[in-house]
């Protein structure tokens, strides 16, 4: 007797006393257990873990000509220089704003009182659903700093550009936008959570996160994370879920979008800078994502998080054991992929 037969039997007899509409729901339920999968965990399709020593130009771009809400910084792409704005060293990235004079070769030579760095994977590292993660710390607690972890839609009109449909707008259907993590120095007990589009009360909304331990706690390690679906949109840190939003009805966060990473200082929202600053520093250990998966429980999408399978030559050895790729179809291999 078969799994299938085994419940059935057992179901049988429990129905007999019941209602037919309660029986019908009983078996649906039944029938949805048998034959869905349970998605327990999570795999990485893809990780920037910062390893080497500058920033990997194959999976960012510095985005040099963004300048908004009337922020002071100028944005360059400088990861060598002794004033560099981005620093890769010790397996981590860090983003550093520097009180500097600079007339910005990004904003048509405009003089500015400071460089800062903005990078996005737009055109490179783009993602459709799954856990967005990245592992971040901030060195400065004195006002007028932004950072931000966020992400945009990829047919946003902005750079780079590719002229690939990205025509659009900010906030319309595929330039909408998400903030996983955004810290004001001049609110500092708090982080934002929030959408930017044009789909009303059904595309989410802004929350503010409490940090249990206040101000102090943005100078420590804390992974910062969405898990996103067609239908939901949840926030978390570490093991903590800060909110979550219904976007079943919305209609933007259904296509590719890109993470960027920066940090801006002054303007609209940053606002008055301490006088005494003159140089602070965002440190990112990794940005990762990760796809659904009933393989493993993995709860985390980091550098311990199981890889996404992958066995091109179908020989039932994943590509990194495979120590021969190209196994004909219908031959038996032994544990290292080889016949």
């Amino acid at each position: 007797m078969n799994q299938y037969s085994v419940y059935q039997c057992n179901v049988n007899s429990m129905l007999k006393n019941i209602s037919f509409k309660s029986r019908l729901f009983l078996m649906s339920l039944l029938s949805l257990l048998i034959t869905t999968p349970t998605m327990a965990g999570w795999e990485v399709n893809y990780i920037d873990t910062f390893s080497g020593d500058s920033v990997n130009w194959q999976n960012w771009t510095a985005q040099v000509d963004a300048n908004f809400n009337n922020e002071v910084q100028c944005y360059t792409d400088d990861d060598s220089s002794i004033d560099k704005n981005f620093d890769v060293s010790d397996g981590t990235l860090k983003i550093i704003a520097r009180k500097q004079q600079t007339n910005c070769v990004g904003l048509n030579n405009q003089s500015r009182d400071w460089t800062s760095g903005r990078i996005n994977g737009k055109d490179k590292r783009e993602f459709l659903y799954g856990r967005i993660e990245s592992r971040i710390r901030f060195h400065n607690l004195e006002g007028g700093s932004w950072p931000a972890f966020w992400m945009l839609e990829n047919r946003i009109a902005e750079s780079p550009r590719k002229n690939d449909d990205d025509f659009v707008n900010w906030p319309n259907p595929g330039a909408g936008e998400i903030d996983v993590w955004e810290w004001f120095a001049n609110s500092p007990s708090t982080y934002i959570t929030n959408f930017f589009n044009t789909g009303g009360g059904s595309c989410g909304n802004e929350v503010r996160f409490a940090y249990p331990n206040g101000a102090n706690d943005v100078l420590d390690w804390h992974d910062y994370a969405i898990e996103w679906d067609e239908n939901n949109i949840s926030f978390y840190m570490d093991d903590t879920l800060v909110t979550s939003h219904n976007v079943s009805n919305c209609p933007q966060y259904k296509e590719p979008m890109f993470v960027l990473l920066n940090v801006a200082m002054g303007g609209n929202l940053g606002g008055a800078i301490d006088p005494s600053l003159r140089k602070v520093t965002m440190e990112v250990d990794y940005l990762a994502h990760c796809t659904a998966t009933n393989q493993n429980n993995a709860q985390r999408c980091n550098e311990n998080t199981p890889a996404v399978y992958a066995d091109d030559d179908n020989d039932g050895i994943e590509n990194n054991l495979d120590q021969c790729p190209n196994t004909p179809s219908g031959e038996s291999v032994d544990e290292k992929g080889c016949f």
